[in-house]
Parts: C-alpha cells; structure tokens; sequence
C-alpha cells in the first residue's frame, strides 16, 4: 500500500463517541463509541432491542443523541439532522419500508433525488430505474404501486434509492431479512463493491454467516452498550458473535415438527384459486402439519397471503377450513379462530401510534370494553413471556425494535389456540434465538392441531420445519415435496426447472 493510499484509508468516515440515548426510563444507547472506515463493510450485531437501529438512525440524522459526539469525514457535527446526512454522504436503508403506497417504482426513487428540485417526467424515472436495475442486478417491476411489491421487491427498491444518491456511507438495517440467500449473496456483493470503491458500509443482520463471509469489521451491542468493539471479522466465529450478542454460549437446534397421524384430517383446503399472479393454486394442509411455501420472491407469494388472510378476494376458486368456504372478510377469518402473521407487520398487523396493550387487543372485539388500565395490566404477563422489551404496555409500538414488534404481533395471534395460522416471513428481523422460538411456538401450534402455512424467503428455515413444501414459481405450484426433502431438486423447482 502507498504513501497516498495509506493516508486514505487512515480517514474515519464516521466516528461516534460517547453516544447515549434513552426512551423514557428504557436506555437504548449507553456510551456507545463506534469507528467507520472507508473501504470495509462493518457488521453491527446484537439481540432484538440493543439499540442497533437507534444508531443507525442517530447517525443518518433522524434521531438525536441524548450525550456524545459526531464525526463524519473528520470533521465534527452538531445537530445532524437528516438533511445535513445526506449532504455529507451518509445514506441509511431502514428495516421497515419507506416507500408512498400509491407511487410506482421509478417514481418513489425520483422521489428521494429529484432533478434541481423537480421531480423529472415518467420516462426519465423509468430509465433511472432501469440503469439501476441492470447495474446492480437488483431486480424491481415499474409500472405498479409500490403496494402492489412484494416485499423483497420493497427492500430492493429502497437499497436502489440509496444508491441512486450515491452516498459514501451506506447504513443497511437488516437488508437481507426478505432476500433469498442467492439474493443476500448478490447483495452482499455488491457492498463490497461499493467497498472497494471507497465508500463505508454497515450491516446490521441477524444472519451470522453473512457477517463471517462478507464483512471487515464487527461490533456487538448488548442491552444499548458495546461488548465487542470494532473487532476484525477474521478473529470471530459463528458462535462467539452468537455468544457476545446474549452473553452466554448460545445453543439452538431447531426441532423437527412431531409425525402425523395417516388419519389426520384436512382443516384447510385451497381449491384452483387466481389472483394476480396466481393461477389454479390449489393444495390442502391437515391438522397439525407445517406445509411450507418456498419460491423465489414475486412467484404470486403476495397473492396467495392475501387470499388466505381473507385481505384480497379470490378472482376465481375457494379456501375452505374444514369443509366451509371461509368468508372474505379479515375480521371474520379472526372469528374463525385463523392467526395471521403478515410479512409486512407495519402495513398489516399493528398501530405504531398505539400502545403496546391496545395493540394486543386489535380485532378481539369484546376486550375493549374493559378499562384501559386494566388491559394494560392483563397484558403484562404475555409481553414477559414473549421477552417484548419495551417501557411498557402503555408505550407506543413505534418505540419497540423490529424484532420487537414482530414478538408482538406472535404474541397477539398465538394466544388462544388457533385452528389455523397463515404466517409469512415470521422470523424476518429476528436475532437467531428469538428465532428458534417462534419456530418452536409455531410447530407448538401445529401440535395442538392447528393447519400452518409457512411462507418464508429462506429454504432453509422453511425446510427444516415443514412436514411438505409447495414451490411457486410464475404463480403457479411447480412441484409438490414431502420429507426428507430433495433440496437440488426444490432448488430447480423454485427456478422454474420441475
């Protein structure tokens, strides 16, 4: 390395020091000192509610430090606010989407860069787009809503929008949680790149592996304070980050779900349904069994969770729960004791404004008619036994971390025994004990005879707790596979091989 080359490296792009932040009488940040270089990507870990993404969001300006300082470029700054970020080069992806439902692609990144303060016409968006697309192989379709994404395709849109600004520091909250694991590789390939040339950038994953096969640097957070500082990744393995984040020597071995019985009935049944994408779905799931959807994102996984969810009408074809058509009516299906765990928990399954508690009440109807107080308290035992670390019942859900709020969502919907459970990416944002047991409670589930339709974007989470798995590929199921499972064989269903 030069003279010159070696100066380079020597500037810190950002460098935190001191950093404290409290919510109320919850202290998410305490002393956090942090370093980012250009030229490496650095991985920043912990369990659900270390205080990760309130860094990331301290450092790209939208939340502000109760005591510490900033540098960015070396140089120091006061109150960053997000605007000031950007202008620095300081670009943050969040976990949870921030995308205009009602905007198509090419408009919402136009919306975030506009040209000399114009938005610029429809056709010089789509062809910025396009460049994007091809350019980091970030695939997207233009011409729908953004609501009409699935949701893989919302975490790609919002990585090409920070890409569009061409930010020299790429903060990345949780950026693979939707991605199949060829999409994650694809990613992380393309951080470092944006590496190479120069630009500092951090990861936040629970994905422990990606961290040992793509990243420089490592930071652990634990309860808002640091335990393992600016750590070269070639020191660490799998289990001693799995280690530091929770203290203790982790151990999580995922269980298979129990047998079925050869006489176990059929509860839920799906019968030629269309929507969208989907066309002549069909498949049935007994009582007790964990039936896993897998599929390469945008295969119609979006469809078929709002059908079953009772969201969106079937354009054609029926689901029934034991033998009766359900109705389509969310509300109603909540009646017909279905748990529903969205892969959006933000657009679907809760209120940020709303308390914790009133949000463990949304859709049971006849609770509201006890006090407020009450609920609340009532509430207390089931947030400990989910391990929902917050201020407390009465706090806002906007205040919980991601993996928080999905804890929540579990908690509400597998309380009373369900007949069925509709879940979609349960485990997106999750640190990998948290993980496990969501994965127990849903097989748990199954045991008391519930139907579970498992859609996830990582096969093999999906494999390791399905009795059977359906593929989607172009909407339709391309093969049907029973355990143990043939993954070469899933793998080329999934591409479109069967």
């Amino acid at each position: 390395m030069d003279t010159d080359e070696a100066g380079a490296r020597a500037v810190r792009a950002v460098r935190a020091c001191g950093v404290s932040k409290r919510f109320g009488h919850v202290a998410a940040l305490r002393d956090v000192d942090l370093v980012l270089r250009p030229g490496e990507i650095h991985a920043l870990l912990g369990e659900n509610g270390a205080g990760k993404t309130t860094l990331v969001r301290i450092l790209a300006g939208l939340e502000q430090p109760d005591a510490g300082s900033l540098h960015v470029w070396d140089e120091p700054v006061g109150e960053l606010d997000a605007r000031d970020a950007r202008r620095l080069g300081v670009a943050l992806v969040q976990q949870h989407f921030t995308l205009v439902p009602t905007l198509t692609a090419a408009q919402n990144l136009v919306l975030a860069r506009p040209t000399n303060a114009l938005v610029p016409p429809a056709r010089v968006a789509g062809q910025r787009l396009g460049a994007l697309v091809e350019r980091y192989g970030l695939a997207v379709r233009d011409g729908v809503p953004a609501a009409q994404l699935s949701v893989g395709e919302q975490q790609r849109l919002e990585i090409l929008r920070a890409l569009d600004a061409d930010a020299r520091v790429l903060l990345l909250d949780e950026p693979t949680a939707v991605l199949t694991a060829g999409e994650a590789d694809g990613l992380l390939a393309i951080a470092r790149q944006l590496a190479d040339d120069g630009r500092a950038v951090v990861i936040i994953t629970h994905r422990l592996r990606e961290v040992i096969d793509g990243c420089d640097r490592v930071t652990v957070l634990r309860d808002g304070a640091v335990v393992l500082a600016d750590a070269p990744v070639a020191d660490q393995t799998v289990a001693s980050l799995a280690d530091a984040m929770v203290g203790r020597a982790m151990v999580h071995e995922r269980r298979r779900p129990a047998d079925l019985p050869t006489d176990a009935p059929v509860r839920l049944a799906v019968h030629n349904v269309c929507r969208g994408l989907l066309r002549d779905v069909s498949f049935d799931v007994r009582a007790g069994e964990v039936l896993g959807v897998a599929g390469v994102d945008g295969n119609g996984q979006a469809e078929l969770e709002a059908v079953l969810a009772g969201i969106e009408p079937a354009d054609d074809g029926t689901v029934e729960l034991d033998g009766t058509a359900l109705p389509e009516d969310p509300r109603a299906r909540v009646e017909q004791r279905i748990a529903y765990i969205p892969s959006d928990r933000y657009r679907t399954a809760l209120v940020r404004a709303m308390s914790l508690a009133d949000n463990l009440e949304l859709g049971r109807g006849a609770k509201w008619r006890a006090r407020r107080s009450a609920r609340r308290r009532a509430v207390a035992p089931r947030l400990a036994a989910w391990d929902v670390r917050s201020a407390g019942a009465a706090a806002p859900v906007r205040s919980l971390s991601g993996g928080n709020a999905q804890k929540l969502v579990l908690s509400r919907e597998l309380d009373a025994t369900p007949d069925a459970v509709i879940t979609c990416h349960p485990t997106r944002g999750l640190d990998p004990g948290a993980a496990t047991t969501v994965a127990d409670r849903l097989l748990d589930a199954a045991a008391d005879g519930a139907s579970v339709v498992w859609m996830g974007a990582e096969l093999e989470e999906v494999l390791a707790v399905a009795h059977r798995v359906i593929v989607l590929s172009g909407g339709r199921v391309a093969g049907e596979f029973e355990w143990p499972f043939d993954r070469s064989t899933i793998g080329l269903a999934m591409g479109g091989h069967a």
